[in-house]
């Protein structure tokens, strides 16, 4: 659309950046939004101060007819973050972003905080070329959930909107607050909610009617619809039945959780509604995602309480609606207070929260739990602060959840030591634990494609899965060594998935398109089981989406050096404002000295992470990135080379990497 709109909540201003300044070179939504991070986000600043930015990105992708292409980026200073609010990103589904661009703007900066609390309106009114752009009084709104807040505004401004709000937990500033949107999505991670309340930014509303143009729409409509068939056809994740076990009980129907969702994937496209909830007694309709398929209990796993469906159904609602982060409840806190509980699970070392006696069985005493939380009300003051830094400040407990937590203040996901619920063995888990180790939160809102290679599309959790000969020659195509996905492999090669996939999260988040499809890498539709849309292959389908869309003129070896880029500017961000070094890496190596849950069939034996081994791993991943082995730094060769001229400057200047020269040379030299 060309333009960004940048707002300041602090003196009420406005002004738009050019989108030219940044693209291609960083791409879009997450990309452009760690250049802008980069440029405006000095070291000192905290994630609740007013200087923090808000931003809010949409991507080439957004609001065409591209599949899956509905996602939008959230970044900023990290309340959730931990040792260190380190600069980090959410992403969540829905329909804002597209309005977004239906309303002129490719993505939005906000700084600064309001006198009073307010709602940020954009509006284009049919199509005009200069959209409105006002600061209304929400002060009605304060203290209403993420529901009602948005049937409010709808009957205020129109219910053709799209809004993003927060709940109470955001207004209160818990570091687990959501940002969400409709009936259940959200940017869970990260406590985006809290730098929006922070602000005093109850909700930000948009009314887009415009058109987004693409450049070549010929080819770019051929390509989304062979794109759109493929995954339909040859993806082991469509789905063609309504929930069966539930299907007389409630209404339902298929609903896509996030704008141009191309199939029927899991129960997160089934829409319930007449559900009553036990504890409240309101009738609920919504989804279950992600996650939330975990608040029913799962039995037989140690989520094994049995709140049943309607009970699962209204914990998911009531979370929701407060703008609460359910992967910290569900994977972090609810277990850690099993785990403290009485004997047999725990030690005894608490039995009730506010005078309520824990009982994980009854829907009532999750209403209870999820309120005390984002009320701040007397032990959910502390559960507030997230599940990492709530045993420090009850003074209990710690020992407990450690293991619970792989990194960062992300509790664990899909790491085969810290979650319990999505199944990983080894040594497919060794390329998790590089990633987690140079991350700033759980890497696989955005990572899944390497667990998805091995696990869901392997005989391991697939009784329909492709053959081991077929994905390790699928592997070697793609990472150049079948080592990369041999189940009896060892420590060998991991490096290079790990490097791999992490520029495709860079890419998947700054096109925008959605992490359980992309990148489309195995498929039933080819007899060599690798995804191909006419005579586009699989991992190129991104490249070949924002090509046509963009007319960027970019070579496949120029994409990905665009999301080599700003995978660097990460890390840059990181030294800059935290002095992140190895040392700070290698915190992750304990959480996978344990024993893993699961046992790689064909080992027939639990593993351990061995650190002598894994440590040259961590080093071959630095050198595969071009990065200081010593410091785990990018070096100012690499910055260099990869355009980061300026950035390399700023960083010898400063005493944090080695220079032949420590003249800095300018931004965009890209």
């Amino acid at each position: 659309m060309g333009k960004i709109l940048w707002v300041n909540l602090t003196d009420g201003t406005t002004h738009t950046l050019s989108t030219a300044d940044y693209g291609p070179a960083y791409i879009g939504g997450r990309g452009i939004a760690a250049r802008i991070a980069w440029d405006a986000i000095p070291p000192g600043v905290g994630a609740l101060d007013p200087e923090n930015l808000f931003m809010v990105f949409t991507g080439p992708l957004s609001g065409t007819t591209a599949p899956f292409s509905g996602r939008t980026s959230i970044s900023g200073l990290s309340p959730q973050g931990w040792p260190h609010e380190w600069f980090s990103r959410s992403n969540l589904g829905g329909h804002w972003g597209p309005s977004l661009k239906y309303a002129g703007y490719d993505g939005l900066v906000v700084e600064g905080k309001a006198d009073s609390p307010v709602t940020l309106w954009i509006a284009d009114d049919a199509g005009n070329k200069t959209p409105r752009v006002e600061l209304l009084d929400a002060a009605h709104l304060w203290g209403k959930g993420v529901m009602d807040a948005q049937q409010a505004l709808m009957g205020e401004l129109g219910s053709d909107i799209r809004i993003l709000t927060i709940g109470q937990a955001g207004e209160r500033l818990s570091r687990i607050a959501t940002v969400a949107t409709e009936t259940s999505s959200a940017a869970g991670q990260g406590g985006f909610g809290a730098v929006m309340g922070s602000k005093n930014l109850k909700a930000i509303a948009v009314r887009g009617s415009g058109p987004v143009y693409v450049a070549q729409p010929e080819l770019f409509l051929a390509r989304c619809k062979a794109i759109a068939e493929e995954a339909r056809t040859g993806s082991r994740f469509a789905n063609t039945e309504l929930d069966p076990e539930h299907v007389t009980g409630f209404k339902q129907r298929w609903q896509a959780c996030t704008q141009q969702c191309g199939m029927r994937c899991g129960t997160v496209c089934r829409f319930y509604g007449e559900v009553r909830g036990p504890a409240t007694g309101e009738v609920l309709a919504g989804q279950f995602h992600c996650v939330s398929n975990f608040f029913p209990g799962i039995p037989d796993s140690f989520y094994d309480w049995n709140l049943g469906f309607e009970g699962g159904f209204e914990a998911r609602h009531l979370s929701d609606n407060y703008g609460l982060n359910q992967w910290d409840l569900l994977l972090g806190i609810v277990p850690w207070l099993r785990l403290c509980g009485p004997p047999p699970r725990g030690p005894g070392l608490v039995g009730e929260v506010n005078g309520r006696a824990i009982d994980f069985d009854d829907p009532t005493f999750w209403a209870h739990l999820f309120r005390t939380i984002a009320y701040r009300e007397g032990m959910g003051d502390a559960l507030a602060e997230g599940g990492r830094r709530a045993p420090g400040i009850l003074g209990y407990g710690e020992e407990l959840a450690e293991p619970l937590y792989t990194a960062w203040g992300s509790a664990g996901h899909w790491d085969g030591h810290g979650d319990r619920g999505n199944r990983i063995v080894y040594p497919f888990w060794l390329v998790p634990a590089v990633q987690w180790a140079v991350d700033v939160r759980d890497p696989f809102s955005s990572a899944h494609g390497y667990t998805a290679l091995t696990m869901h599309w392997s005989p391991f959790l697939n009784d329909e899965g492709l053959p081991w000969d077929t994905i390790k020659a699928v592997g070697q195509r793609i990472y150049g060594t079948e080592k990369a996905v041999d189940p009896m492999s060892d420590y060998e090669a991991k490096e290079i998935p790990a490097v791999w996939h992490g520029h495709r999260s860079v890419m998947k988040d700054s096109v925008t398109v959605d992490d359980n499809i992309f990148p489309m890498i195995l498929s039933t539709n080819s007899e060599d089981g690798l995804a191909r849309a006419g005579d586009m292959l699989g991992p190129d389908f991104e490249y070949h989406l924002f090509t046509s869309a963009t007319g960027a003129g970019l070579t496949r070896e120029e994409f990905e050096l665009a999301c080599e880029r700003v995978f660097n500017l990460e890390r840059a961000i990181q030294v800059r404002n935290f002095a992140r070094q190895r040392s700070d890496d290698e915190t992750v190596i304990p959480q996978f000295e344990h024993e893993e849950w699961w046992e790689n069939p064909l080992i027939g034996e639990k593993k351990r992470l061995d650190r002598a081994k894994f440590l040259p791993l961590l080093e071959k991943y630095y050198r595969l990135r071009g990065w200081d082995l010593a410091q785990g730094r990018p070096t100012w060769s690499k910055l260099q080379e990869l355009g980061l001229g300026d950035v390399a400057g700023e960083l010898a200047q400063a005493g944090l990497i080695e220079s032949d020269t420590a003249e800095p040379q300018g931004h965009g030299d890209h």
